[in-house]
């Protein structure tokens, strides 16, 4: 998570740039069903023999890749934990964006925001 704070804060030194929502939708709350999902019932695995320890170490990396590559930055809950908020954005040019943003944001608004990927931009900090 602290990796994720200093990403934050020195990609907040890139120049900003205004865009105008036009559609909106909020994709955090899938952070709880793949919670749920996914770690809740590892909660129960004994770690009894080292055996079962790399068996779950392998299944969390495997995981892992998985989560990178299916491109699942909508279900990530140490975004949510730390007060983030994910929305699918659609602005006026008609792309379609994930907005990383700490506030609420609704239509017709026009957050500055920085771009860290093709398709995901952080909401600069005012």
């Amino acid at each position: 998570m602290a990796a994720m704070f200093v990403f934050f804060r020195s990609v907040q030194k890139l120049a900003p740039f205004t865009i105008r929502v036009k559609q909106i939708q909020r994709r955090d709350g899938e952070a709880m069903s793949y919670i749920v999902t996914y770690l809740i019932p590892f909660l129960a695995v004994p770690f009894s023999t080292w055996q079962e320890g790399v068996a779950l170490s392998i299944f969390f990396a495997v995981l892992a890749v998985l989560y990178v590559h299916s491109n699942m930055i909508h279900i990530n809950p140490m975004l949510n934990l730390s007060g983030y908020h994910l929305y699918e954005v659609t602005v006026e040019d008609g792309g379609v964006y994930t907005l990383i943003t700490r506030r609420r944001v609704g239509r017709a608004d026009s957050p500055s925001v920085v771009k860290l990927d093709e398709e995901i931009l952080l909401e600069k900090n005012r």
